[in-house]
C-alpha cells in the first residue's frame, strides 16, 4: 500500500538492534570502570573463581618508574643539591651550633652516579582527610664523596650507605595549581647511617670514635626530621602553614610487657639473659630490665607511647639477649594500632618473627585523646585496677616552642648567648638544641610529656 520494501524493515529492526546493544556495552564498560576506581582488588577477584598465585595486591607498592626518573635527573641534580641543600641549609644550620664551627665549608660535593632508590611506597586513604600522606623507603649505597672544610683542615666522607623511612604528607590541599599547599616530611624511627672517612678523617677513623661519630649525626637528623620533629616545605605563598610544624598526636598507647616463652638460647653456656626493646614511630624506644639465665622470663612491666598515627603505624617489640660485648637478636613482633582503637584491653601472645621459636605476652590499651576535664576521672578509674607499683599518666602535654626575640647579652663577657630552653613537668624534662652566639634563636622544637597529675 505504501510502497516499502520488506529490507527497510529490517534495516530498522537491524539499526534499533545494533544500537540497543551499543548502550548496553557503554553502560557495561561504565559500571566496570566505576568499579575499578572503587576497589581494583575486588572487581578483580570477583571476575575469577582462582587467581594465579603470582596475582597479589600488596599495601606498600613497588615505584620502579619513580627509580627510572631519579636515575635519569640524577646526574642534573648535582648543581642544584649542591647549592640549595648544601650550602643554603646545611652550612648555616651547622655553623649555628657552636661558635668553633663558625668557619665550616663544604669544599668538595660529588653525588657520583649511583642515585638512591624507593624501595617501596605505601599511601594512606583511610581515615585521612584534606591530605595526602604517604611512607616511602629510601635506600642509598652510592658512589658520592663529600668533603668539608674547618679551621683549614679537610675531612671527607665516602661510601655512604642510607637506608630510612620517610613520611610525607601534602597538606592543605587547595583548589588552584599546584593543588597542594606545603609538604611536610619526616622520619618515622631514626634512619641507618653509615660511611667511611677521608683525607683528615682517617686519624679518627677508629671503631669506637666512628661510632660515637655516628651516633652524633643521627642525633642531628633526630633533632631536625625525626618524630616528633618535621620539615615543612611551601609551595605557595600566603597560606599559614606553621601549624603543620606542630605535632598531632592521635591518642597514647599504654604496653604491657608480660612474658615470653619458649625463646632461643643464644648463649653457648647457660641459657639466654632477655630483654625486650618497646618502640612506636615518633616515640621514645624503651627496654625492659633484663631476666637472667631463662628462655621463659617474666617482666611485668609497663610504658607507655604517644601515637602519631594508628590507622598506619604498629607498636613494635624487639627481643635480646644481654652480652657483653653485643646483645644477641631472638626475635621481633608487631601489632597494628588500629586493631587497638576499638578494644578496651587486649592481652595477645605474639609469635616472634625472623627466629625458630618463640612467642611474647603482652597487654595493651590504647586511649584517645580528649580536652574534656572529666576524661580524667575515667582514666583514673583504670589506672586504680592496673599494677599499682607503676606510675601512670592522665593527661597528655604538648608544647611548642617557636623562637625567642631580643635576648640580652652577657653583662659580664660581653657577648651573645647561647640560648636553650628546658622543660620539666613532674620529673620529666626535656631540652631544646643551643644555639651558639644568638639573641633571636628559632627553635621550633616540640616537647611531649605524658602527666600523671595533671590538675596539681
Amino acid at each position: 500500500y505504501f510502497h516499502f520494501s520488506i529490507s527497510w524493515i529490517l534495516l530498522a529492526v537491524f539499526i534499533y538492534i545494533f544500537r540497543k546493544h551499543q548502550c548496553t556495552q557503554s553502560l557495561l564498560r561504565h559500571k566496570k570502570l566505576n568499579e575499578i576506581n572503587k576497589n581494583e582488588e575486588q572487581y578483580i577477584k570477583a571476575c575469577f573463581d582462582e587467581l594465579p598465585s603470582w596475582v597479589f595486591f600488596p599495601d606498600i607498592e613497588r615505584a620502579e618508574w619513580i627509580n627510572r626518573i631519579i636515575k635519569q635527573a640524577w646526574p642534573y641534580a648535582n648543581q642544584y643539591l649542591d647549592q640549595a641543600v648544601f650550602r643554603d641549609v646545611l652550612v648555616p644550620l651547622v655553623r649555628g651550633t657552636s661558635s668553633t664551627l663558625a668557619d665550616f665549608s663544604f669544599q668538595k660535593l660529588d653525588l657520583g652516579e649511583i642515585p638512591p632508590r624507593i624501595g617501596g611506597v605505601k599511601v594512606y586513604t583511610d581515615n585521612v582527610r584534606d591530605q595526602i600522606m604517604m611512607d616511602i623507603e629510601v635506600v642509598y649505597a652510592g658512589d658520592a664523596i663529600i668533603k668539608a672544610k674547618l679551621k683549614g683542615i679537610v675531612c671527607g666522607i665516602k661510601d655512604i650507605q642510607f637506608v630510612g623511612d620517610i613520611r610525607i604528607i601534602l597538606s592543605p590541599l587547595i583548589n588552584t595549581i599546584p593543588l597542594v599547599g606545603a609538604a611536610t616530611f619526616f622520619f618515622l624511627k631514626k634512619p641507618s647511617f653509615d660511611f667511611k672517612l677521608t683525607d683528615a678523617g682517617t686519624l679518627v677513623d677508629i671503631r669506637g670514635l666512628h661510632d660515637l661519630l655516628l651516633v652524633q649525626i643521627n642525633d642531628i637528623i633526630a633533632s631536625m626530621m625525626v618524630l616528633p620533629n618535621r620539615q615543612v616545605l611551601p609551595f605557595v605563598k600566603d597560606i599559614p602553614i606553621g601549624y603543620l610544624r606542630w605535632s598531632n598526636p592521635q591518642g597514647v598507647v599504654r604496653a604491657f610487657i608480660l612474658r615470653a616463652q619458649d625463646l632461643i638460647n643464644a648463649d653457648i653456656v647457660g641459657k639466654s639473659d632477655p630483654f625486650v626493646k618497646v618502640k612506636v614511630p615518633g616515640s621514645i624506644e624503651y627496654r625492659t630490665k633484663t631476666i637472667d639465665n631463662t628462655l621463659n622470663p617474666e617482666w611485668n612491666e609497663i610504658f607507655e607511647f604517644v601515637v602519631e598515627q594508628y590507622e598506619s603505624d604498629s607498636i613494635e617489640f624487639e627481643v635480646y639477649d644481654e652480652d657483653h660485648v653485643k646483645d644477641d637478636f631472638i626475635g621481633r613482633a608487631q601489632l597494628r594500632l588500629n586493631t587497638l582503637v576499638d578494644n578496651d584491653d587486649i592481652n595477645t601472645w605474639l609469635t616472634l618473627q625472623d627466629v625458630k621459636q618463640g612467642s611474647l605476652n603482652v597487654s595493651l590499651q590504647y586511649f584517645s585523646l580528649t580536652k574534656q576535664k572529666s576524661a580524667l576521672e575515667i582514666i583514673e578509674r583504670k589506672n586504680n585496677v592496673m599494677i599499682k607499683r607503676e606510675k601512670l599518666s592522665k593527661a597528655l602535654l604538648v608544647c611548642y616552642i617557636d623562637r625567642c626575640l631580643n635576648l640580652p647579652r652577657s653583662k659580664k663577657k660581653h657577648r651573645e648567648p647561647n640560648p636553650f630552653c628546658r622543660v620539666k613537668v613532674e620529673g620529666t624534662e626535656t631540652k631544646t638544641q643551643t644555639f651558639e652566639s644568638q639573641t633571636n634563636p628559632q627553635f621550633e622544637h616540640i616537647s611531649q610529656i605524658l602527666c600523671a597529675n595533671p590538675l596539681y
